[in-house]
């Protein structure tokens, strides 16, 4: 393929080469790159993680039963002749130690011999027929003894048993099921242990005991693993297969109605079974409501939207045309009617910007002293014009003025917008009223009308995008509609506390504090 410089062409151009080649010349390389992997279903998830866990558990079990018995069985045979050794020791001077020899050579099948400095038996006591000490001459027992001459802990060693037993004996040479022939792995342990008795005498403990070739007894476990090993995997394979349907079955459900989502609609699981689906299941419901009701308030809004832009248009529209066809008509009157339909369609263009903007987040309030009393002043001044020729009035009578810190820019256009809805929906008196109420460290500024009121249940929903409420549409004679949003996307990026409050019939007051900084600023 000829090398594509990207200063000659696009890099979407490139690509688009790029790929048209691999699909025509290389099928095997695009098919190993262009495929999407395949998941695996959570029920077949669960499936083979229940499997894998019940063959971990008889892997463990095969090591531990069968690889490591031999070492467990060697270390508690060494554990109970630590036992035995040390409860001989403590008793050496007891009367009754032959007694306590006995017992322990009878019970944990050990034999005992105990020496003094020149080997001489002091007590004996034999647990098994063949044991090695009580064989064993002098020398030999002198020899398990010389390691004391450095150390003083317990002396312990291991000897075959072959050089000990019957060696004439061979099971071939016998029919039926006979004792089998020494193969050469039994093997006896053997400790030894120095103590001194109260009169002086040093003796020396010898335990003997037999570490049984414990090939029988695997023998015997392999045997009953192999049917545990089986009885478990198919009970495995039966549970898991209970379990992962028992499990999924709410899931798979959940993702099955969840397709109806695009729709606004939800059927919840009838029977969740698990809280963590349940509460799934209530969310998704929720979801499908509020998706309801956007759809409702986006079809509202474009309405709306498409009532404040239509006039204005057919204003301009109208007023235009008389102006080319009657040269009387082109006045100043009749231009300033044209820019004043025109700046209202701006406003609402600008309002539609800044409520994305507010929401998104992207333009985070600069903080300043700002005068709150001086800014609301400025504002109403603003809406002279109005209060002469509509009849409107809007009353403010600060006690003081007061200082807050906020971003000024954002805290007119909060103050505005609220005004402006507050002009919009006033009642036949045509009277806002704009309250400064100074509270400690903060000031709660409230701006009321005299209109029809809200009802408690559309209350909590009037800061909502696109919700107007089920009250007639009212142009605006100032703004855009899409005010409260605005203001409390300015609100909430502040942190700052605001609400409604509302009387059916009596009027609205929307309110928000700011805390004081310096009156006197």
């Amino acid at each position: 393929m000829p090398a594509i410089s990207p200063r000659c062409e696009g890099w979407d151009t490139v690509l688009k080469k790029m790929l048209e080649h691999l699909q025509t010349k290389r099928p095997l390389f695009r098919g190993r790159f262009l495929r999407r992997d395949k998941k695996t279903g959570i029920r077949n998830g669960l499936f083979i993680a229940f499997l894998l866990f019940t063959g971990m558990l008889l892997a463990l079990l095969w090591l531990f039963e069968i690889v490591f018995l031999d070492e467990f069985y060697n270390w508690q045979t060494l554990h109970s002749l630590r036992e035995s050794s040390d409860s001989l020791v403590r008793n050496i001077d007891n009367v009754n130690l032959q007694v306590l020899a006995d017992r322990i050579a009878e019970q944990r099948h050990v034999c005992v011999l105990i020496t003094d400095e020149n080997m001489d038996k002091v007590l004996e006591a034999e647990g098994w027929n063949g044991c090695i000490i009580h064989h064993m001459s002098t020398n030999d027992l002198k020899r398990h003894t010389t390691a004391f001459e450095e150390d003083d802990e317990m002396v312990v060693s291991e000897f075959p048993l072959m050089g000990f037993r019957n060696r004439r004996y061979d099971a071939r040479k016998f029919k039926g099921r006979v004792p089998p022939s020494d193969t050469g792995e039994g093997r006896a342990m053997i400790t030894v242990e120095r103590v001194a008795t109260s009169d002086g005498r040093t003796l020396y403990v010898f335990l003997n005991t037999l570490i049984t070739p414990v090939d029988a007894t695997v023998q015997t476990i392999r045997n009953e693993l192999y049917f545990i090993s089986i009885l478990l995997v198919v009970l495995s394979f039966l549970m898991s297969l209970f379990m992962s349907r028992r499990i999924t079955r709410p899931l798979v459900e959940t993702t099955a109605n969840a397709a109806a989502l695009s729709r606004a609609q939800y059927q919840p699981v009838s029977d969740p079974r698990y809280t963590e689906i349940e509460k799934l299941n209530q969310q998704l419901v929720q979801a499908a409501h509020d998706l309801r009701r956007v759809e409702e308030m986006q079809n509202e809004l474009i309405a709306n939207i498409s009532h404040d832009l239509r006039t204005p248009l057919t204003l301009i529209e109208g007023y235009a045309e008389v102006m080319r066809d009657l040269p009387d008509e082109n006045n100043a009157e009749n231009m300033q009617v044209i820019i004043d339909e025109t700046r209202r369609l701006t406003t609402l263009v600008n309002s539609v910007l800044e409520l994305n903007t507010a929401r998104s987040g992207l333009d985070a309030p600069r903080l300043g002293t700002v005068n709150l009393t001086a800014c609301i002043r400025d504002i109403l001044c603003r809406y002279a014009k109005l209060t002469e020729q509509e009849g409107y009035q809007i009353r403010f009578e600060p006690s003081a003025d007061v200082c807050v810190e906020a971003d000024e820019v954002k805290l007119q256009q909060v103050i505005y917008n609220l005004i402006n809805n507050a002009i919009t929906y006033t009642g036949e008196d045509k009277t806002v009223w704009v309250r400064q109420l100074r509270r400690g460290e903060k000031v709660r500024i409230e701006i009321a009308d005299s209109g029809e009121g809200i009802a408690p249940e559309e209350l909590p929903h009037i800061w909502e995008r696109y919700y107007r409420g089920h009250k007639p549409h009212k142009r605006a004679a100032v703004g855009s509609g899409l005010g409260l949003s605005i203001v409390k996307s300015i609100l909430d990026a502040h942190d700052l506390p605001f609400g409604a409050e509302s009387t059916v019939g009596e009027g609205t007051t929307f309110w928000f504090e700011l805390p004081v900084t310096d009156e006197n600023a």
